[in-house]
This record gives C-alpha cells, sequence and structure tokens, in this order.
C-alpha cells in the first residue's frame, strides 16, 4: 500500500519538487564558497557513482538502442545535467530568492509554449484556468501578499541566467514524450548523467582556470552529500517516471509548488515561519494543479 502510494505519479513529482527545492537553498547557501561549475561536476559524479550499481545492468542492455538514439540522449543530457544545473548555480550568485522564485514560477507556463511548438499539444479550458490559478498563487507568495512589492523587484543579470535555465528545463521536459521506445528508464538516466558529466568537463576545465577552487569543509561536504542524492538521483527518477505517466503539461505545473516548499524549508531549517500570504498562496497553488490534472 505504501508504495504503491509513493509510486502515484503526483507523488513522485510532489517528491521531485521538493528535492529540488532544497537544492535551490543549498545552491544560493553556498554561492559564495562554491564556483557554480565545480558544484554540478562533482555533484554528478557522485550521482554517476551511486546510480552505478542500479542502472549498470539496465544500461548496458540498452545500449543498442542507446547508439541508435545517441543525438537525442545526448541532447537531454546537455539540457538537464549540462546546461540546466550550470545555469542555476551561476544565476543564484547574482539574484536572490524572491527573484529566483519568480522567474521559475514560469516554468508550467514555458514548458506548455514549449509542448505547443514541438509536440503541438496544449491544455483544455480547464486547465487554462489552473495554470492562471497556480500562477497566481506562486506570485502571491513571491510577493510576500503585497502586490506593491513587485515595485522594489529589478531583474539582474542572475535573474536572466535562471531565465535561461527555465528554457532550458521546459524544452527537455517536454522532450521527454520522444523517449525511444524500449528504453528503460534506468538505462537512460545514466546515460544522460554520463553524457552531461562528459559535456561538462571542458567547460569546468575553463572554470579551474580561471583560479576557481572548490574547499572542503563539513558543511560543503554535507552540501555536496545532499545535492548528489536527493535532487540528482532520487529527482531524476522520480521526475522522469511521473512525466512518462502524465506528459509534460501535467508534470511542468507541480513546479509552481516549489516556493511552498521553500518556505516550509526555511522554517523548518531557518526558524523562519508560515504568514497568512503563503497559506493562500497554498491554496491556489493546489486548486490550479486539481483543475490542470482533472479530467473533463
Amino acid at each position: 500500500m505504501i508504495v504503491r502510494v509513493i509510486m502515484h505519479p503526483y507523488v513522485l513529482l510532489s517528491l521531485a519538487v521538493l528535492f529540488w527545492a532544497g537544492n535551490s537553498v543549498v545552491g544560493r547557501a553556498f554561492a559564495s564558497d562554491l564556483p557554480p561549475v565545480g558544484m554540478v561536476f562533482w555533484r554528478w559524479v557522485i550521482a554517476a557513482t551511486i546510480l552505478l550499481p542500479i542502472c549498470y545492468k539496465h544500461f548496458l542492455r540498452d545500449l543498442p538502442i542507446l547508439r541508435q538514439h545517441i543525438l537525442y540522449v545526448t541532447v537531454q543530457g546537455f539540457l538537464s545535467i549540462t546546461c540546466f544545473n550550470a545555469l542555476l548555480y551561476w544565476g543564484l550568485h547574482y539574484t536572490n530568492v524572491v527573484n529566483t522564485s519568480l522567474v521559475q514560477a514560469g516554468m508550467p507556463v514555458v514548458t506548455l509554449f514549449f509542448s505547443w511548438i514541438i509536440l503541438r499539444k496544449g491544455l483544455n479550458r480547464l486547465g487554462m484556468v489552473g495554470i492562471a490559478l497556480s500562477l497566481m498563487g506562486v506570485s502571491w507568495v513571491v510577493l510576500r501578499g503585497d502586490v506593491m512589492t513587485i515595485a522594489t523587484l529589478s531583474f539582474n543579470p542572475g535573474d536572466l541566467i535562471i531565465l535561461a535555465a527555465v528554457f532550458v528545463w521546459s524544452v527537455y521536459t517536454v522532450l521527454l514524450a520522444k523517449i525511444p521506445q524500449g528504453l528503460s528508464r534506468l538505462g537512460f538516466t545514466y546515460a544522460m548523467v554520463l553524457s552531461g558529466l562528459v559535456l561538462l568537463i571542458p567547460i569546468y576545465g575553463w572554470e579551474l582556470s580561471t583560479g576557481a577552487t572548490i574547499t572542503l569543509t563539513q558543511d560543503s561536504l554535507f552540501a555536496f552529500a545532499y545535492i548528489g542524492v536527493f535532487p540528482s538521483v532520487l529527482s531524476f527518477l522520480c521526475w522522469n517516471r511521473g512525466v512518462e505517466l502524465v506528459g509534460a503539461n501535467v508534470a511542468g505545473t507541480f513546479l509552481n509548488l516549489m516556493p511552498i516548499f521553500g518556505a516550509v524549508l526555511g522554517m523548518l531549517l531557518l526558524g523562519e515561519s508560515l504568514q497568512t500570504y503563503h497559506y493562500a498562496g497554498i491554496v491556489l497553488i493546489f486548486s490550479g494543479i486539481y483543475l490542470v490534472t482533472k479530467k473533463n
């Protein structure tokens, strides 16, 4: 019974977003201590090591399919492992959490746009209302219940970098619909991790040439342990399976939960408290998700 609940697509998608929310918190906390590309590189080295005993049989069995679709796997690895993560950590060096949440709130709409462009698929009217409600909820949270807050927000280069990351992730999510037939999720995930790491090597080499270094402390080791397991291994497995079961449009809506999870993590880890505007935002976000996932 417990396994059935955990494997439900909506639970899987929610867990993936929860782990990613924690990733943003860690990325922001260590922005001044860990260089972005180095953080991405060693994160996925850890993830690849953990995934090896889990995925290697599936990877070896899927090698004929992977060779046949090497371009697709490489593109997906570049988008999800190399590009998105590097842009996210890079952007967190220059922008704050409020602005990052506001920009990331556009993921569902951007995913819907690319779904229409690439797959020629859209949502019905009820789904569009759900998207609008979710965006209203996210906006209410990041504006802290005061519409006048928007007057104090300014988009710096970090915001534009996060926006680029949003576009990259949306394209990756939509392209998951084109995963080759017969390719297992574990084999596909490991192939993406390997291709993403290979593509990271020259970029990491360039970063090292600029003098960027990683200082290992107890805190930084804890940070690498978290980002190497939860937002890497577990989130990818949960997200890919969730998208496979419900599609990119519905899955994209769950990204609206990220600001909510961020607020909860702040309360639990940083001693912050939920305010009235958080509860209003939660109601709007969950109402929107319900409408998008509801079938006419």
